[in-house]
């Protein structure tokens, strides 16, 4: 080897080695972590009041603390969506809008957050919209039930009527509570009492199909008492043809 290019590699050799370059002591290492920690810490400790706080109905307090956690945290998609929620409930959709982009721009696989978008177009009777945001949630996450619902929802809102009936009998499947009002705050979910007396209809019409009359009558008894206003759709439907002549039907809606 020629003695100059013995002489490059030895200057790459200490050129490599970083000059005024100390290691920190071990014990501010250790301090350094232990503070990283303790925010952690902190910061959870908020999200958990905020949680508190939504569960008691208190939805500004909860706010409140949620964005308190996100200053502290502001790459986390879990605290975009809750700040979003907490909008929505106190009607600033708007805002709630904001939030919920945020959420998938962090993380774009992030279901929640389209599903939430979904439901906020739907609220603002924006369906086609809301069609296009539920599809991605659902792709990411199929078996999510309250998603099904809002497609549903955004599925009869553009008078797909036949698609919001499947969506509705997946969600069922999936979660046979998924219609009560015990939910985990991270997830929007449209529910209103025209919905649910439509959905009793379409339960009905899904029995009918099968060949369930009794529990054909027993969701279009359901649909009646939560004064579903196209019941009388039950006479051209042919769905319910085998019900036509039935007494029991008579009794419920007349002919």
């Amino acid at each position: 080897m020629r003695v100059e290019t013995m002489i490059l590699i030895a200057c790459l050799a200490v050129c490599a080695v970083p000059f005024g370059v100390a290691e920190p002591p071990a014990g501010a290492a250790k301090a350094e972590q232990a503070s990283k920690t303790d925010q952690v810490d902190r910061t959870k400790m908020v999200e958990i009041k905020g949680d508190l706080a939504r569960i008691h109905g208190d939805q500004v307090k909860a706010l409140t603390y949620y964005l308190q956690a996100l200053k502290n945290d502001p790459q986390n998609p879990l605290l975009y969506d809750k700040v979003g929620v907490a909008e929505l409930k106190t009607g600033n959709h708007g805002a709630a809008r904001k939030y919920f982009k945020m959420a998938i721009k962090i993380d774009p696989r992030y279901a929640n957050g389209y599903n939430n978008l979904g439901a906020l177009a739907c609220i603002d009777k924006n369906y086609h919209t809301a069609v296009g945001y539920l599809k991605q949630a659902l792709a990411l996450d199929e078996l999510s039930a309250p998603t099904h619902i809002n497609m549903a929802e955004a599925w009869t809102g553009v008078g797909q009527m036949d698609h919001a009936m499947n969506e509705y009998a997946r969600a069922l499947e999936l979660d046979g509570d998924v219609l009560t009002d015990n939910q985990n705050g991270l997830v929007a979910q449209i529910s209103t009492p025209e919905q649910r007396a439509r959905i009793n209809y379409l339960i009905a019409k899904a029995y009918a199909r099968r060949g369930n009359m009794e529990g054909a009558l027993e969701f279009l008894r359901r649909a009646k008492d939560g004064n579903y206003p196209d019941l009388h759709n039950v006479y051209s439907d042919t769905d319910f043809t085998p019900l036509w002549n039935n007494p029991k039907l008579a009794q419920i809606v007349k002919r």
